[in-house]
């Protein structure tokens, strides 16, 4: 099925069957409202061939999610805060400032970055007896050029410090698992938690692409199959959930 009607009636199954939740934390900070979500949200999309289709067919809030893409796949850019964050279309710069928030009193870094999940210092010493050393997202893509049956390249964004409840924000990526059958790549896309309106086709956008991107190192004669998502808690604020039928009608029209 194509991206622009997944996502359509991801905003009505959410409109027709979400709930209110209650949680005291938002992002390491206190809850500003209730959620209306659903849980255990599992689709599938069919993946188109180039940037320019993904795009339009994910209305991504663009040249936004291209940039940031480029940040996370460069291991020259694994810098703590980054660059794009501060040309993210929801980010406000004033003294109330989420941003501000989202960091130690004195600290001019966030507790984690994409750019540091996907490159970190592989000189450190993993845990266990055998305490192997870290790898990165190019370690991922060695893998599959070494044997493109494996089913073994899944790229983790979920680090062991994450099981700890250290009042800090956590990555809502879980990993990616990529899958090479019949000439296809696949890609799975695990996520713990989702806001609909402001990320929900940035994040399908920027996985489609990371599809796009392993495609063209490991073999640019495979065809794209399709990208699996499962969302944890798929959600907007309560008071937004008036605003979902406007989307609907939004992706519905796209060609």
């Amino acid at each position: 099925m194509k991206i622009s009607k997944v996502i359509a009636e991801s905003f009505r199954d959410l409109k027709n069957n979400g709930e209110v939740a209650t949680s005291k934390k938002w992002q390491a900070i206190d809850a500003p409202d209730s959620l209306y979500e659903i849980i255990n949200r599992y689709i599938q999309m069919d993946m188109p061939e180039t940037a320019e289709e993904l795009g339009k067919e994910c209305a991504a809030d663009l040249p936004w999610a291209e940039n940031h893409f480029q940040e996370r796949i460069n291991p020259d850019c694994n810098h703590n805060p980054g660059y794009e964050y501060q040309n993210w279309p929801y980010y406000k710069v004033n003294t109330e400032d989420n941003d501000k928030k989202f960091r130690k009193e004195g600290e001019t870094f966030f507790s984690h970055t994409y750019m540091e999940r996907f490159w970190p210092d592989t000189s450190i010493k993993g845990t266990g007896k055998m305490a192997y050393n870290y790898g990165n997202f190019a370690d991922t893509v060695d893998k599959l050029k070494k044997d493109q049956g494996t089913r073994q390249a899944f790229f983790a964004i979920w680090h062991p410090q994450d099981q700890r409840d250290d009042g800090v924000r956590l990555p809502c990526t879980i990993g990616y698992h990529f899958l090479i059958r019949n000439g296809k790549l696949h890609i799975a896309y695990l996520i713990r938690s989702c806001d609909i309106f402001r990320h929900f086709k940035n994040d399908v956008y920027m996985t489609v692409r990371l599809a796009q991107y392993v495609r063209d190192q490991v073999d640019p004669s495979l065809k794209l199959g399709q990208m699996s998502m499962w969302i944890g808690s798929l959600h907007c604020w309560n008071v937004e959930k008036e605003l979902l039928n406007f989307r609907i009608t939004q992706y519905e029209n796209i060609n």
